[in-house]
């Protein structure tokens, strides 16, 4: 409070992210045989351990009875990890001594999903008389997902994923606090594909680029001094700086957009090119994307991820919303929940 009070100016922000349906392409399915004394389960699964011990449960036999066949799943994006289509249809064929297999409709799926969290992050800045920030305050308010799993106790008295991409920022500012509230409502919310760092990143990296704007600095060259120290990362400024085309000249109506972030160890930065029409349509045309993950072992594997993460990152960022009236979700299905298509598609290309 003492760094951004005596601040030569101060900036701040707040951003808000809607409840987001996993919609992934293959809805919810599960084949299901329960016998007296032997479980067999086939279905496209993130957690086969926990299916095996939760249908076990269920149908009253020993872990050691089920078997667990684990298929292709058709998108998982986290929502596979809960197990809840199974849990369906081992009860049904226990109630009818048959074999089942059980598909979800679409509107089921995105109706009775396990929601990504509904979040607002507010930021507040001092810049120092260069232009770089002296201080920074972060406060989030947010769904807990281990509570709405029924995990009440958190062993560091804060949810992981809550501040994940908040509390780790790698930016150099001397002062920093980060705030979190954690607010639990009926809707049942989950881990949807990079968990808190989906909405945390666009919130931190919407604010860098506001006090770049602020400090009326490149936003390229604004996070290359706060990651002074991190070669790493600013490998990847490089890596994208060049294959991205930044600062080159672009016709009216166009720009460019850049951000990068860490998660699960993993560094990712990525340019956007968008059109703005006369009428304000916007339009991603090309995403380039710089990734630092490691050792890489198959790299076309790394590639599709960044792929489908681009796609659906451009749908949660243009179109996605669940909104919940009279108690019930208003999307079920693709005309009310619409999903990034090919002919809006961007040209995207990854570099390693």
């Amino acid at each position: 409070a003492g760094a951004i009070g005596q601040a030569a100016l101060v900036v701040d922000a707040l951003y808000e992210v809607p409840y987001l349906a996993h919609a992934p392409m293959e809805p919810l399915n599960c084949t299901a045989h329960v016998q007296a004394d032997r479980v067999e389960i086939w279905m496209g699964t993130q957690a086969p351990d926990n299916a095996l011990r939760i249908a076990a449960q269920l149908a009253g036999v020993k872990p050691e009875q089920v078997e667990v066949h684990t298929c292709f799943l058709g998108g998982g994006f986290g929502r596979r990890s809960a197990n809840d289509e199974m849990r369906q249809a081992v009860q049904v064929s226990k109630a009818i001594g048959k074999p089942v297999k059980l598909i979800w409709t679409r509107e089921e799926d995105i109706r009775h999903d396990r929601y990504r969290p509904q979040a607002a992050i507010r930021f507040k800045a001092g810049l120092g008389p260069d232009g770089m920030p002296t201080g920074i305050e972060v406060r989030t308010a947010v769904g807990s997902i281990f509570r709405s799993l029924g995990i009440s106790k958190v062993e560091s008295g804060v949810e992981p994923s809550a501040v994940e991409g908040l509390a780790n920022m790698p930016y150099r500012i001397a002062s920093q606090t980060v705030d979190c509230v954690l607010k639990n409502t009926h809707v049942p919310v989950m881990f949807w594909r990079s968990v808190g760092s989906s909405q945390n990143a666009f919130a931190v990296e919407s604010f860098i680029d506001e006090l770049a704007h602020a400090a009326k600095q490149d936003p390229l060259q604004f996070r290359r001094k706060l990651l002074a120290g991190h070669p790493d990362f600013l490998q990847v400024l490089d890596v994208l700086e060049h294959k991205g085309g930044w600062g080159q000249p672009l016709p009216a109506g166009k720009g460019r957009g850049i951000a990068i972030h860490e998660a699960f160890g993993s560094i990712v930065g990525e340019i956007a090119e968008v059109a703005v029409s006369d009428r304000g349509e916007v339009r991603v045309e090309r995403v380039v994307a710089a990734v630092d993950c490691g050792h890489t072992i198959n790299p076309r594997t790394v590639e599709m991820q960044i792929e489908s993460g681009v796609i659906y990152g451009l749908t949660a960022a243009l179109s996605g919303e669940i909104t919940i009236k009279d108690g019930r979700v208003e999307q079920g299905n693709f005309e009310t929940y619409p999903m990034v298509r090919m002919a809006d598609a961007p040209r995207i290309e990854v570099h390693l």
